[in-house]
């Protein structure tokens, strides 16, 4: 009888560990599928004019909404800003306090920088005119500010405020106390804003390999790519007598997170 107590217990254990692991993985499957529908904006017909996320196939509330073990402070709100450059960028992904007057900070900031770009014009024409250079390079000085000046825009603007990391979305979300809540914690800390990623920046995109299917995705996927990617084929292979499940280990006092990228 003892044998058989022993055995039972063994058997609840492992059927828990089994579900919590696919519970992780069909949590972060279901981020990673939002973030591949997700469609970047390149405005390749307007010259000045940065990428943005196209608003039509992502919603900040409902994409935070997957992430339903983490609780955003008090008086906070989500923002998606435009953190993009004519050839990198990705999405910030920031919170704002509900009180918080965007149309205000974003005139602030295109005036400061206006009137930066009059001010070297303007010291620009009195060195040119001392040292007698032609119009037509002044006039050409001018046209080069100019140009300057169109690329300030609201999401310029707000990309000031994405530098600040007390505005970070992940610097104002907190965890459950649970194996979910970290794990969640640690996906969205990580590879939350792994989503529209324009130009340069696609070179640090990573993502959470959770099963056989997962790693079978990515042999296919690099053997198409030999002449882009630098790989080990046999160390991939090797995985595919791991247990890629991601693992979650929690006291009272650590939680100690394990997953292959």
């Amino acid at each position: 009888m003892k044998i058989k107590i022993t055995l039972f217990i063994c058997l609840v254990f492992n059927i828990g560990y089994i579900a919590s692991a696919q519970t992780y993985c069909d949590f972060i499957k279901e981020v990673r599928e939002y973030q591949n529908s997700v469609k970047l904006n390149q405005h390749f017909e307007e010259e000045f004019r940065i990428p943005e996320v196209d608003t039509t196939s992502f919603d900040i509330n409902i994409y935070m909404n997957m992430f339903n073990k983490l609780v955003l402070n008090s008086g906070k709100e989500f923002l998606l800003i435009n953190n993009y450059s004519p050839d990198a960028g990705s999405p910030s992904l920031c919170v704002k306090d509900i009180a918080f007057n965007e149309d205000k900070f974003i005139v602030e900031i295109i005036t400061k920088q206006n009137k930066r770009i009059d001010s070297i014009v303007s010291q620009n024409k009195s060195k040119y005119v001392s040292e007698n250079h032609p119009e037509e390079k002044t006039n050409r000085m001018v046209n080069f500010y100019e140009n300057q000046k169109k690329m300030y825009t609201r999401n310029y603007a707000l990309s000031f405020f994405a530098r600040d990391s007390a505005n970070k979305a992940c610097n104002n979300l907190f965890p459950d106390d649970s194996r979910e809540g970290y794990l969640q914690y640690l996906f969205f800390n990580q590879m939350g804003e792994q989503f529209a990623l324009y130009w340069h920046s696609v070179g640090r995109e990573k993502t959470v390999i959770c099963d056989y299917q997962d790693l079978e995705f990515y042999l296919a996927y690099y053997a198409k790519r030999k002449d882009s990617y630098e790989y080990s084929e046999k160390q991939i292979n090797e995985l595919l007598h791991s247990d890629l499940s991601p693992l979650v280990e929690l006291d009272s006092i650590d939680c100690k997170i394990t997953w292959y990228e």
